[in-house]
């Protein structure tokens, strides 16, 4: 298995090395913004190491600036408009950085290169998704690749802007950009780009850790417990979350600029500290663009580091009082999660199939709630508060009642305070060690340890355990896009009239406390159907009897004239169909697919009255 998922990356590499190099180049350009920006900023009050970790995360953030002044300020109709832009940063990248280039940073020469060597080492191993994807999964992503073909506009240079009410664009953009710039698919820029993002997110921590304890080790962990501890965040590619990805390296970007305006609130010049809080507005509002509920996080993140420095000047007793009432709420939380079906997933990453790493952590939380209790506890209550917004209600116009935060957006996001928790474990372990030794003098073999190797050693369980837990494929749960799925639609694109209703499969979306619909989405490929023919599709339950009078009247009143039924997920029940050729004629019979005419309405759109040749697989192959 360790071999294929090594010549499977090394594939993916071979057929898009243009378009890895591309997207690799663009994330280049972004991170040497940033790393001038912080340079000119900060001076050497930070690490070689913390700059490439600051600047990493922020990538994007200059990229989704350029990306806006793209679309916004009309360059998007120009042939080369993408390419343009792209230079433009190439030429403010260079000069920002031979301003700074001058002067070396204090650092550690091999904590930077081990970093290096992970980031690279992650985009290869990621690269094994993009070989078994037939297309990017989930219906969430039919969506995301309708907006970015409407961003990059026709062959004529006209676009339109994403549907109505839609918010979550950061990720469209970027993508749309890289596409446009390298000449490339979207499909393939989507697959790539994400797990792109994966890479990035994990380095992302190691700022804060490695500023706060000055301990590299403890940095280092936390970026491998970011990046391999649990299959979240990078199982949310399996449900088409890229806006979410995309906007946890941004959101952990915002709260490092966050914490580094504290630190150095009355160290730097005025200017200085006025560019560092620019910036973080900045990354702020790019943030909420990507996804609107990262500002929820970042507002959860702030609501619990001023908690956490009240608590602090509180007496002793009532800290701990107030400590274990945290705890208590925690444990009530986790409670009332386990007795909702709708969350039964939420915890599976975590502990169901995480509960080794996850027990390391919380062994480790003693040391770190020791050494550093303010932002150990800080990382409590945020655990607390993502639970808890779980059941905070709240209404958005357009949207109806919803939740602050939902099930998958916290199963995403809880690996991010876990890792923060894990790096101050490992820190307060080392600063504890002598202590230790003096204590237990019959321990004869604490005498040789150090922090140093108890990361090492914890770095080495992390690994072992992603060898038999960490799948590095796409899951066959979210796979709704088999390969005969494409040939139908690429069928239906060349036979349907261009104003063909096309009847999809749906089920209903449940993620919030109250186990309400949020609404119908297509259970099987035809949710790919409207992005890549254009034609209209309409919902119908999965479970629609289609023997009954009834279920056809329906389809006769919503002037439906063909049925998909998909390949795999959720799908039509062709055993309702295939017995009533009154009612639904076959046009395409395929051992997984079918496409029905409708023909049992009294009376036919005068447009659709011609039906195309029936195929089978055979004479279409």
């Amino acid at each position: 298995m360790h071999v294929n998922i090594l010549s499977d990356s090394f594939s993916v590499l071979v057929d898009h090395w243009r378009l890895i190099a591309g997207i690799m180049l663009i994330i280049f350009l972004g991170q040497m913004l940033v790393w001038s920006m912080l340079k000119m900023i900060l001076g050497d009050r930070l690490t070689s190491e913390e700059h490439y970790s600051l600047s990493v995360a922020g990538w994007i953030l200059p990229i989704s600036l350029a990306s806006g002044i793209w679309l916004a300020g009309g360059v998007q109709r120009l042939p080369a408009g993408a390419f343009v832009v792209l230079s433009l940063i190439t030429i403010l990248a260079f000069i920002l950085f031979l301003r700074t280039r001058k002067g070396p940073l204090p650092g550690s020469t091999t904590t930077l290169f081990i970093l290096l060597v992970l980031f690279g080492i992650s985009i290869f191993l990621r690269l094994a998704l993009v070989s078994k994807a037939v297309i990017p999964l989930y219906f969430d992503s039919a969506q995301h690749y309708l907006i970015i073909k409407n961003l990059l506009g026709d062959s004529a240079g006209s676009m339109s802007w994403p549907t109505t009410g839609y918010y979550h664009i950061g990720f469209h953009l970027v993508t749309a950009v890289a596409a446009s710039s390298l000449r490339a698919d979207i499909i393939n820029a989507m697959l790539i780009v994400g797990q792109m993002i994966l890479a990035t997110i994990p380095l992302s921590v190691f700022l804060i850790i490695r500023h706060e304890t000055q301990s590299n080790i403890a940095g280092i962990f936390a970026v491998f417990l970011a990046a391999f501890g649990w299959y979240m965040p990078a199982y949310a590619v399996n449900w088409g979350k890229y806006p979410a990805l995309t906007s946890l390296t941004l959101t952990t970007f915002v709260l490092s600029l966050a914490y580094l305006s504290l630190q150095y609130r009355n160290v730097l010049s005025s200017t200085k500290y006025l560019a560092l809080n620019v910036m973080l507005f900045s990354a702020m509002v790019v943030s909420g663009f990507t996804h609107s509920r990262s500002l929820v996080i970042i507002g959860i993140v702030a609501l619990a580091w001023v908690t956490a420095t009240w608590w602090q000047k509180l007496p002793k007793l009532w800290r701990a009082l107030f400590f274990f009432a945290i705890l208590l709420g925690i444990m009530l939380e986790i409670n009332l999660i386990r007795t909702k079906d709708v969350f039964g997933p939420l915890f599976d990453p975590y502990w169901n199939q995480g509960v080794f790493i996850t027990s390391i952590i919380l062994f480790l939380s003693l040391f770190a709630q020791w050494a550093y209790p303010r932002l150990a506890f800080t990382s409590i209550l945020v655990t607390f508060l993502l639970l808890g917004s779980l059941f905070i209600p709240v209404n958005v116009a357009g949207h109806g009642n919803l939740t602050m935060l939902d099930r998958p957006f916290v199963e995403i996001i809880l690996y991010l305070p876990l890792s923060l928790l894990g790096g101050l474990g490992l820190a307060g372990l080392e600063q504890s060690l002598p202590q230790l030794k003096a204590r237990l003098q019959t321990l004869r073999f604490l005498s040789g340890m150090s922090g140093r190797y108890i990361g090492v050693f914890l770095i080495g369980m992390i690994l072992v355990n992603a060898l038999t837990q960490y799948n590095l494929y796409p899951s066959d749960c979210c796979s709704i896009v088999g390969r005969d799925d494409l040939v139908a639609i690429d069928w239906m694109d060349e036979n349907l009239p261009p104003d063909a209703r096309i009847l999809i499969a749906s089920t209903e979306l449940r993620v919030l406390a109250s186990d309400s619909s949020q609404g119908s989405v297509s259970g099987d490929a035809g949710a790919w159907i409207n992005p890549l023919t254009e034609r209209a599709t309409i919902f119908l339950p999965y479970q629609s009897d289609f023997s009954q009078q009834t279920t056809l009247d329906a389809l006769c009143q919503m002037e439906v004239d063909y049925i998909y039924v998909g390949e795999t997920g959720v799908t039509f029940n062709v055993a309702q169909i295939t017995p009533y050729p009154n009612w639904y004629r076959i046009l395409l019979s395929m051992p997984k697919v079918q496409v029905y005419q409708v023909i049992g309405c009294p009376e036919l759109p005068s447009s659709n009255q011609s039906s195309p040749t029936v195929k089978t697989k055979h004479e279409i192959l």
